[in-house]
C-alpha cells in the first residue's frame, strides 16, 4: 500500500457511516477502503449486516434497513455507500422519503447510487453528493505514488464538496476539457449517471422538479450506440430542451469509443446552453465530487476556460446549510 498524506477531516465528516444499497462490496475492498477512511482520519461506522443475494448485497428489506441506520445514527455525520453495482431503483417506491427530509445528513455515492440522488431530488431531499464509494475508490489497489496521489484528489475534491467550497472544479480537473458550446448558465446542478437517469423516465422518480437543470453526465460499459440512444430518448421525452447547461464527464469502457465526440457534438447544438466534455467525472479515477441540487453558474469560454461556481455562496458556510 503506497503512504498517503494525512488530512484532517472537517467537522462534517468526522464519523461516517455506510451503508450497501445495492451490489454485495467485496471483503478486501471493504477492509482497505475502511483502513484508509481511517488514515484521512475518519471514524468509520461499518455497514448494518446483510446477507447476499444474487448479485445484490441483501434483499430489498436488508438493504434498505442498511441504509436507514447510517441515516439515522446520531453518532453519524455522512452517509457512504459500499458500492454501486444494482439495486437503489428496487427500493425507491418503498423509501421513506420523509424519514430521509427530516435526516439532511450528506449522502455520498455514484453509479447505481444516482437513482437513489435524482429520486431524493425529486422527493424534496437535499445534501447528496455524486462522490466516491468504499469499495470502487477507498478500496482500490494503489500500487505507484502518482495513484496515491489521485485518491487525494478524490479526497480533498469530496472535503471541498462537504464544506461548501464555492469553485467546484479544482484546477486538476479542467485541463482535459473541451468546450463544445461557450456561454453562462444559472440553474441546479444535476450530476448523475445517463442510463440510471434514463430508467428512471415515466416514473415518480424523475427530477421533473428541478429548476433550469446543469446536467452533467458520465457512465461505463455502454456502447456508442447506446450512449445515442439515451440521449434520443432524452431528446424525445423533451427534457434536452430543459436545459440550461450540460457537461459530459466520463464513458468509460465504452465499444465504439470513437464514435462518441461526434454523438456528443450533435447534442451539444441542439443545446440552448453551454456545453463541454471531457470533464473527469464518473468511473474514472481520479473523479470531482459534485453537489446535487445545488444552484450554480457554470460558464464556459471561447478560449476553453471553465468555471463552476455555487450561486451566492457566501449566504452559506461550512456545514448543513452549504450542501444544498
Amino acid at each position: 500500500m503506497v503512504p498517503l498524506a494525512e488530512h484532517p477531516a472537517p467537522c462534517a465528516i468526522k464519523r461516517l457511516g455506510l451503508f450497501a444499497l445495492s451490489g454485495a462490496p467485496d471483503p478486501v475492498r471493504a477492509e482497505r477502503g475502511q483502513a484508509r477512511l481511517r488514515d484521512f482520519g475518519v471514524t468509520v461506522l461499518a455497514p448494518v449486516p446483510t446477507t447476499p443475494r444474487r448479485y445484490l448485497a441483501g434483499d430489498d428489506h436488508e438493504r434498505l434497513a442498511s441504509f436507514y441506520a447510517a441515516l439515522t445514527r446520531d453518532d453519524c455525520d455522512a452517509c457512504m455507500a459500499v458500492r454501486g453495482g444494482f439495486g437503489a431503483a428496487r427500493l425507491l417506491d418503498a423509501m421513506d422519503w420523509e424519514r430521509l427530509r427530516r435526516n439532511r445528513k450528506p449522502v455520498i455515492g455514484y453509479s447505481d447510487v444516482c437513482a437513489l440522488h435524482l429520486a431524493a431530488l425529486q422527493h424534496g431531499c437535499r445534501g447528496h453528493i455524486h462522490g466516491p464509494m468504499l469499495c470502487s475508490e477507498f478500496g482500490r489497489e494503489l500500487s505507484t505514488p502518482e495513484q496515491g496521489r489521485s485518491l487525494d484528489q478524490v479526497w480533498s475534491s469530496l472535503l471541498d464538496c462537504m464544506n461548501g467550497r464555492e469553485e467546484l472544479l479544482p484546477a486538476w480537473a479542467t485541463s482535459g476539457v473541451e468546450i463544445l458550446k461557450p456561454g453562462m448558465a444559472c440553474g441546479q446542478l444535476l450530476p448523475t449517471n445517463l442510463s440510471l437517469l434514463n430508467s428512471l423516465l415515466g416514473t415518480a422518480h424523475f427530477p421533473t422538479r428541478v429548476d433550469n437543470p446543469i446536467l452533467v453526465l458520465e457512465d461505463i460499459g455502454e456502447a456508442a450506440y447506446r450512449i445515442d440512444r439515451y440521449l434520443t430518448q432524452l431528446r424525445s421525452a423533451g427534457y434536452l430542451r430543459r436545459l440550461r447547461g450540460l457537461l459530459f464527464g466520463q464513458f468509460s469502457q465504452a465499444d465504439d469509443r470513437d464514435y462518441i465526440p461526434d454523438i456528443l457534438r450533435e447534442v451539444a447544438s441542439e443545446i440552448d446552453g453551454p456545453v463541454a466534455c471531457g470533464l473527469p467525472f464518473g468511473h474514472v479515477f481520479p473523479s470531482i465530487s459534485l453537489p446535487v441540487g445545488a444552484d450554480v453558474v457554470l460558464t464556459l469560454a471561447d478560449a476553453g476556460g471553465i468555471q463552476l461556481r455555487r450561486a451566492g455562496a457566501g449566504r452559506a458556510g461550512a456545514g448543513e446549510g452549504s450542501l444544498a
